[in-house]
Order: structure tokens, then C-alpha cells, then sequence
């Protein structure tokens, strides 16, 4: 075929019709894989300059744990103020204070009632509602409330100590109008740094005296304390501390009561446990744990505190140890990494101290103070810090300086 017959051919016709639809076709096809092309790239571009959060930063803080708060009869006629016919005791706590705000949380037990009057001391006890307005301006940030005085003045005396404290805004635990207020509080959870921790509080007894429908205060059993470890764990709690009143009075070392409750508590499950009721300081130990479903070792048990505030002045009686608990944040994941203690004396001031401007009452002071005391409450305090030190062998004292 010629060349000029090839030009006219009817084939050939077709082709030169549709080439430029197939050029603007190609053309568009092109663009569209450049463009989808570019899509992707930068798609995988966000996924690799966007990495995903994990959660909260890493960092730890601290909980901080004192003793008996006691409220006998010496101690109210002391709080009372003759110029304004009130009670006051916030400058009690002036000496710890400091100690108390460096921690991001802290507890302390209640061992009175806020009943009203008439104000009495032991056997029963009742203190003036500013006794605990003066804990929380100490700083401290939580109340356990179930012990053996718990139901010194009755059910009118229990419902109107939960009833101030929640009008002081004073978190607590560990008494309940009823039923109802008991699942409904308990366990008492606490956000700290956004660590969930469950604070149980459990007492021995009520000192005989009956705890009458529809009140509740929580007596160490347990069923009910592995129940109630179960229930903190389903509502999310990231470290659960039981707060234990239990123990024999004025004995320096823990029973055997004591280390079977302490076990069954790490067994089922909790991070560390808090002693009150002996008013003298026990040991601090770590003890195994034996649940092989336990991520823990051994949890920390410190056995008694102590005495916070008290009118006992006998050796061993007349003063406490706070217990600093240090808590680690990994990965979302929250350890205790960290326990140790700070002992204190309570100076019982008769009367003023106008040298260091000083009304009459009762000063905790921690070791710093000494040099500034009587010689005779110098050599007590003295003989109470020897005496802690040779008790509290397992951990280390807090260095204050």
C-alpha cells in the first residue's frame, strides 16, 4: 500500500479522530496517580512525624501517714482560750507543719469523736470541732476514723463527727450513717497526681461499747477486707493502702495477730499497710508475698505510728513517727519505690514560753528542735529519738537538714 493510500485508510482516519482524546486522557491519568501518589506521602509522613501518647508523663510524689490523734482532758483545758472563751489549737502543729506540706497527700487517724459537749477526754472522747479544723490546717489531707473510740459517744457522737468532717471538707473513712453511706464511700478512693489509690481503715473493736443500727464502722475481718480489695480494684485503683487498727497497747513490737492480718492483706492484693492503736511506734518491715498472681515481691507494713498528739507522757508513749511513702509513675504503671520515716517528740508546754513566743499546749518537734528545749524535755525527747532508732530498723529516716 502507498504511502498516501496508508494517510486515507480508514483505520488510520480513526486514529488521527480519537489521538487527541487518548493524549488528554493519558494526561489527566497522570496528573491523578501524582496526585493520589502525593496523598500517600503524605499520609505516611503524619504517621511517622505524629507518634501516639502513651498517657501521663513519668514522675513520682509522695504520701505521707501519722499516728493516734488523741484529745484527753489536760489537752482540751489547754486549747481553751480564756480572752475569747473558744478552743484553738492550730498553733500546736507548727513545728511539723512544713514536714506535712512537702508531701503531695497525707492521712492522719482520728482517735475522738466530734460530739459536742460537754468536751471530754478519756474514757470517752469528745473534742471541740476545732481540733480537726487544726489537722487540716496542718495540711493534712485525709482522716481514718474507725477505732476503738469510735463509738465513745454513741450514734449521736459518730453521726456528728462524719457530719462536721464533711462540713470541714475533710475526706475520711472508715464510719458510715448506714449501709447505704457505706457502698456508696467505701472504698474511699483518692486521686493523687492521677494515681487512683483506694484508703481502707479497719478497727479491732469499739472498746465493748455496741454500734447500733443503721451505723457502721469497719472491724477487721476478712472476708470483708479481701472483698472490699476486690471492689477497689474493679473501680480502677492503681494502689490500694489499708489503714489498720489493730495491735497490743504500749508494746514496741508487732504480735502475731498483727502478721497474720498483714499477710492476708498482701496476699489479697494491697500495696502497703499503715498500723495505728498501740501509742507507742512498732517496726517497719517488708514482708514477702506469697500470691503468685501478685506482681509484688513484698509490700512495706510499718506496725504502729505511735502517738501524733497526745497527753501520754511515759517513755515510748510521748510521740510518733510519720511514714513517707515515695510512689513511681512508669509507663502508667505505679510502684511504691520509696519509704522511709520521721520521728517526733510532743513537748507539753504547762504553761507559755515567751523566749521562743509560745502559748501553753502540745508541740510535736522533730529532732531540729533539741537544742531549744528545757533540759529536762531535752533528755526526754533525746531518750524517745534513741529509743525509735533501735525499733525502726528497716528503713531510713528522713533527712530533714
Amino acid at each position: 500500500m502507498s504511502q498516501n493510500n496508508f494517510y486515507n485508510s480508514q483505520f488510520v482516519q480513526i486514529i488521527m479522530k480519537y489521538k487527541l482524546h487518548l493524549i488528554i486522557f493519558l494526561s489527566v491519568s497522570a496528573i491523578t496517580i501524582s496526585i493520589l501518589g502525593g496523598f500517600n506521602k503524605v499520609e505516611v509522613a503524619k504517621k511517622i512525624t505524629s507518634p501516639k501518647k502513651f498517657g501521663l508523663p513519668d514522675t513520682t510524689f509522695t504520701l505521707l501517714f501519722g499516728g493516734d490523734m488523741m484529745g484527753h482532758q489536760p489537752m482540751i483545758a489547754a486549747a481553751y482560750d480564756d480572752s475569747s472563751k473558744s478552743f484553738y489549737y492550730g498553733h500546736w502543729f507548727q513545728f511539723v507543719a512544713p514536714y506535712i506540706n512537702k508531701c503531695d497527700w497525707s492521712c492522719a487517724n482520728l482517735e475522738v469523736t466530734l460530739a459536742g459537749e460537754p468536751y471530754t477526754g478519756y474514757p470517752q472522747f469528745s473534742s471541740p470541732d476545732d481540733f480537726a479544723i487544726a489537722i487540716k490546717n496542718a495540711g493534712f489531707d485525709f482522716l481514718v476514723n474507725a477505732n476503738n473510740h469510735s463509738q465513745d459517744r454513741g450514734s449521736n457522737g459518730l453521726e456528728r463527727t462524719i457530719k462536721i468532717l464533711d462540713s470541714l471538707r475533710i475526706p475520711h473513712t472508715g464510719t458510715f450513717l448506714d449501709t447505704v453511706d457505706f457502698e456508696k464511700k467505701y472504698p474511699a478512693m483518692v486521686t493523687v497526681a492521677g494515681c487512683k489509690i483506694a484508703i481502707l481503715n479497719y478497727s479491732y473493736g469499739t472498746n465493748g461499747l455496741i454500734v447500733k443500727n443503721p451505723n457502721m464502722v469497719n472491724i477487721i475481718d476478712s472476708l470483708a477486707m479481701i472483698k472490699a480489695i476486690e471492689k477497689a480494684k474493679l473501680a480502677g485503683a492503681n494502689l490500694i493502702i489499708p489503714v489498720m487498727h489493730w495491735g497490743a497497747e504500749y508494746q514496741t513490737k508487732e504480735n502475731t495477730e498483727q502478721q497474720n492480718t498483714a499477710l492476708i492483706l498482701a496476699n489479697a492484693g494491697v500495696d502497703a499497710i499503715i498500723g495505728m492503736h498501740p501509742h507507742v511506734v512498732e517496726p517497719v518491715k517488708f514482708i514477702q508475698v506469697s500470691n503468685k498472681k501478685s506482681s509484688k515481691d513484698s509490700i512495706p507494713v510499718a506496725y504502729s505510728l505511735g502517738n501524733y498528739i497526745s497527753n501520754q507522757r511515759d517513755r515510748y508513749r510521748d510521740g510518733g513517727i510519720m511514714i513517707r511513702l515515695t510512689v513511681a509513675r512508669k509507663n502508667n504503671k505505679y510502684t511504691i519505690t520509696g519509704v522511709d520515716f520521721l520521728p517526733f517528740w510532743v513537748w507539753k508546754l504547762e504553761s507559755a514560753n515567751d523566749s521562743l513566743g509560745l502559748k501553753k499546749g502540745y508541740y510535736p518537734i522533730t529532732k531540729k528542735m533539741l537544742g531549744q528545749l528545757p533540759k529536762e524535755d531535752s533528755t526526754k525527747a533525746a531518750i524517745f529519738f534513741n529509743d525509735v532508732k533501735s525499733i525502726v530498723t528497716g528503713i531510713q529516716e528522713w533527712n530533714i537538714e
